[in-house]
């Protein structure tokens, strides 16, 4: 097993979930059934780049989530400010999705680059790729399922989409010119594909979350080579390339934020000083799930609150906003219904107006450990790294048990090389995320199960021995 999983991170850049050893146990029972176990890890440790039964396994373990248009508020700026400054002048736009999935989101920016009057989409190229065999197979033949248009605006449904007699959809044949996809896996080198200069624009959104330190590392550098000098490289709104390169500025467009590749190094950062509340030790007594004191009573709830709860996990950002909005004026003024709009505007990339949100939540007085959160967060996608550490320790003062705020101070503290620091709240995050509460899991677990974030905590401990 120990060999196993050191292969699936070591060539496809994933760790193993903790306590989920059961699924590659399983895997590797079922794929040395026929042969030693000595003789199958054998045969892949010796595997070249297109091996087949490499090809399986990226099939089997890799996470392929994804709809159209997710993240909007980005895909807008990138069609509406980044394209038509590098078509200047004549030039082609080259794009590559890099963790392209299925291929829902290549085709949104072909779709929207159509959309925008400012886009020449004759000179617009889109290159998506993906490790996972069947999903290249599925990108190309196009065809997807109504719940992967959930985001997706009726007026766009019916100008790009063709209705098939089984229920699903395809994009109409100009959504599709100048869209290529390919398998391939970003930790293999190719000279050619990854040639200096080579896009201009690179999405790899939701991609690098399930890498470990190391292998987000050397996958930012390769995206970063590959990029012409000032390119723009777009990644989720849980992603970063703060403590993997410095190549990178933060730039906000709109609602959305996206990092453009420096002309020149970056000045060395001041380092912040580690705030108190990373010293907390929560006592033995205190691990259980204990109520949060924002923790909602269902009599405390705003009748139709259930709904946007649902709404929230299944990721339907716009419905759950537009459920909210037809709530009555008393309903949508109480605290829970705010603190959801204001992680839903989060969620959809609309950054900005999460905060404001959350900044009028505080104007309360009456705000708790959920809100200094998503504030944190707010302050870390504008690159404020010592405002974000402020407020997550003011989150967790209030909420010693909050194991997702140890988690991001944790994070912090190692991109900020304080190692003892980044290594204590860590441990205390690992120990918390078994009783953290469903209620922050829905909110700021990112798609993220419970596991799955055992999963980052655990990576970021490995990443601590890389710390002086």
């Amino acid at each position: 097993m120990s060999r196993f999983a050191a292969f699936v991170e070591r060539r496809l850049g994933l760790a193993p979930v903790p306590n989920g050893g059961r699924e590659l146990e399983a895997l590797l029972a079922e794929k040395s059934a026929r042969t030693s176990l000595e003789a199958y890890l054998g045969r892949l440790e010796g595997a070249g780049p297109q091996d087949a039964e490499l090809r399986v396994l990226a099939e089997r373990l890799t996470v392929g989530e994804t709809y159209f248009f997710r993240h909007l508020a980005q895909l807008q700026a990138l069609v509406g400010e980044v394209l038509p400054q590098v078509q200047r002048e004549g030039k082609p736009a080259r794009v590559l999705c890099a963790g392209c999935s299925s291929g829902e989101e290549a085709y949104s920016v072909a779709i929207l680059g159509r959309e925008n009057p400012l886009v020449e989409p004759e000179r617009l190229f889109i290159t998506g790729v993906d490790v996972n065999p069947r999903a290249i197979e599925r990108a190309r033949r196009a065809r997807y399922a109504a719940w992967s248009l959930r985001s997706c605006p009726e007026a766009l449904r019916e100008r790009w989409f063709h209705a098939l007699p089984n229920g699903d959809f395809e994009p109409r044949p100009h959504a599709r010119e100048r869209v290529l996809f390919e398998e391939r896996n970003l930790l293999e080198e190719d000279p050619v594909f990854w040639a200096p200069g080579s896009f201009d624009v690179i999405l790899c959104r939701n991609v690098t979350l399930y890498f470990t330190p190391e292998v987000t590392r050397a996958v930012i550098a390769r995206l970063e080579r590959a990029l012409t000098p000032s390119g723009v490289l777009l990644l989720g709104p849980s992603e970063t390339p703060r403590g993997f390169s410095a190549s990178f500025e933060v730039l906000q467009a709109g609602e959305a934020f996206y990092h453009r590749r420096r002309t020149a190094p970056a000045p060395a950062p001041a380092v912040p000083p580690a705030p108190q509340a990373l010293d907390v030790r929560v006592p033995q007594a205190a691990r259980p799930a204990a109520p949060s004191a924002w923790s909602l009573a269902p009599s405390h709830e705003p009748p139709g609150m259930d709904r946007a709860w649902r709404l929230l996990e299944e990721e339907r950002y716009a419905e759950a906003q537009a459920w909210l909005e037809q709530l009555p004026e008393a309903d949508r003024e109480q605290s829970s219904a705010r603190l959801l709009r204001a992680v839903l505007h989060f969620q959809s990339g609309h950054f900005p107006e999460a905060e404001r949100g959350a900044e009028a939540l505080v104007a309360t007085g009456r705000a708790e450990a959920a809100v200094y959160y998503l504030l944190g967060l707010c302050r870390e996608q504008a690159g404020d790294d010592g405002g974000a550490r402020h407020r997550y320790a003011r989150a967790v003062h209030l909420e010693p048990t909050f194991a997702l705020g140890h988690l991001r101070l944790g994070i912090l503290a190692r991109r900020a090389r304080e190692a003892m620091p980044a290594r204590v709240a860590l441990r205390l995050a690992l120990s918390l995320l078994a009783h953290e509460q469903p209620l922050h899991l829905a909110l700021f677990g990112g798609g993220f199960g419970r596991h799955g974030l055992m999963q980052v905590c655990q990576q970021e401990l490995r990443a601590c021995a890389e710390v002086p």
